[in-house]
């Protein structure tokens, strides 16, 4: 037991006032580094990526026993660490998963078949009166479990005493039991519940529909093809797209090549197709550091929308706008941080924000068109921007409070744009 690894390991937790497991655990990590990810390990030694994000790495290559494998993986890995662009954990996972998936379809279609061979239920005596249930399942059957439970436990009325949490662990014994599903606000004239069928999976009530977004090509070999994505869960490999385009519940929708980008009654609302490039692309909302679903995100014009006078800016079309979460929208909306987002040469997204103290951080450094090159063809018409309202007769401002801090804010960009600009030009000694 006492071996020389234990021995470092044991060094390492008291220096540190850590437990030996931990230390164990940071001492593989650096052997890791070491042998098998010294490309990685340079981009650590260079600040290029955060020290909690080496264990998701570490891990995620952990079974790549080709070594040759091991290092071009390395190797793209760490090229992806030194791009201009922040990381969020889900991003980190899902360009490593990306690129393992990419060059090891054997070892993942193995190591897949022994995960989902050793699928299983159990169950644990927890204290005080209380039960542990786990499963392990597809992902896919996964979501499908979780927007059942989800969609029932938040089928009740507003007076609801029970936590989310409790309401929905209520939810689940309720649909594996086939027991009533019932409001607990105690009003006999409460009709929240009504109509929920827990006996049953159809109707609309228990209608769970899962996301993949891949290619035709993956579709339509029988091997290879590019990795594709769920969102709500992540990156999954060739194979299981195929497994999940088989199943009978399947439906296949063609992404358009083109399409408006706007609702043709309303020029600030984008279009269902826009909507949809927009969580395709973006992935997760696009604040550094958040993980949000893009589904469950806002679409927000970058560039404030005009409303009185839409054709000053904020336009309803992909370079203006992106995906951010109810918290990070508000936070943009109503505070002095500052965003900005910018089309580079191959029509990616560039997103910058910029703190009321002045620190401008980058947006995130893996999208979309990491996983789906193609996502760049798509073409979206432009919303026709109607005639500038009629100056009211009595003006009492020479523009509204809301069209200075949009102008505001439209300089500040321009200004941070300028500055960053500069910045790229720059070249440092030794010329």
């Amino acid at each position: 037991m006492i071996d020389s690894t234990a021995l470092c390991a044991t060094r390492i937790a008291t220096v540190l006032s850590i437990s030996q497991v931990a230390a164990e655990g940071l001492l593989a990590r650096a052997v890791a580094l070491r042998d098998r990810l010294p490309q990685v390990l340079l981009c650590l030694r260079d600040g290029k990526v955060a020290p909690q994000h080496i264990r998701t790495i570490v891990s995620r290559t952990d079974l790549i026993t080709d070594e040759t494998i091991v290092a071009t993986v390395d190797r793209e890995i760490a090229q992806c660490l030194r791009r201009k662009g922040s990381w969020s954990t889900n991003r980190l996972r899902d360009m490593v998963d990306r690129i393992v998936y990419t060059h090891d379809p054997d070892g993942v279609r193995e190591r897949r078949r022994v995960a989902k061979d050793a699928r299983s239920f159990w169950t644990e005596n927890g204290a005080d009166g209380m039960g542990v249930v786990g499963a392990s399942m597809t992902a896919e059957n996964t979501l499908l479990l979780a927007q059942r439970v989800h969609a029932a436990a938040d089928h009740v009325c507003a007076n609801d005493p029970r936590t989310r949490a409790a309401r929905r662990s209520d939810a689940l014994v309720a649909l594996t039991t086939g027991a009533t599903w019932e409001c607990l606000c105690g009003d006999p004239e409460c009709t929240a519940a009504t109509g929920w069928d827990t006996t049953t999976t159809s109707g609309p009530a228990t209608t769970a529909v899962i996301h993949v977004v891949t290619d035709h090509a993956t579709l339509s070999s029988e091997q290879g093809g590019r990795p594709g994505f769920i969102p709500g869960y992540g990156v999954i490999s060739p194979d299981h797209i195929r497994d999940l385009a088989h199943r009978p519940d399947t439906v296949i929708r063609p992404v358009p090549t083109s399409a408006p980008a706007a609702q043709p009654a309303d020029p600030y609302r984008p279009s269902a197709a826009l909507a949809r490039f927009l969580w395709m692309r973006d992935q997760y909302c696009v604040w550094p550091g958040c993980d949000q679903p893009a589904m469950r995100c806002d679409s927000d014009h970058v560039t404030e929308y005009e409303h009185d006078n839409p054709s000053q800016g904020g336009q309803t079309a992909p370079a203006d706008m992106n995906s951010k979460c109810p918290f990070h929208h508000g936070v943009k909306t109503f505070t002095e941080f500052l965003d900005d987002q910018t089309i580079d040469d191959l029509g990616h997204p560039e997103v910058t924000v910029t703190t009321p103290e002045g620190f401008t951080v980058d947006g995130p450094a893996h999208t979309g068109h990491d996983l789906h090159p193609h996502l760049g063809d798509i073409e979206f018409t432009a919303p026709p921007n109607g005639p500038p309202p009629a100056s009211p007769e009595e003006p009492t401002r020479r523009r509204p409070r809301l069209a200075d801090k949009h102008a505001r804010r439209r300089h500040e960009r321009e200004r941070n744009r300028c500055a960053r600009q500069a910045d790229d030009e720059y070249d440092p000694p030794p010329f």
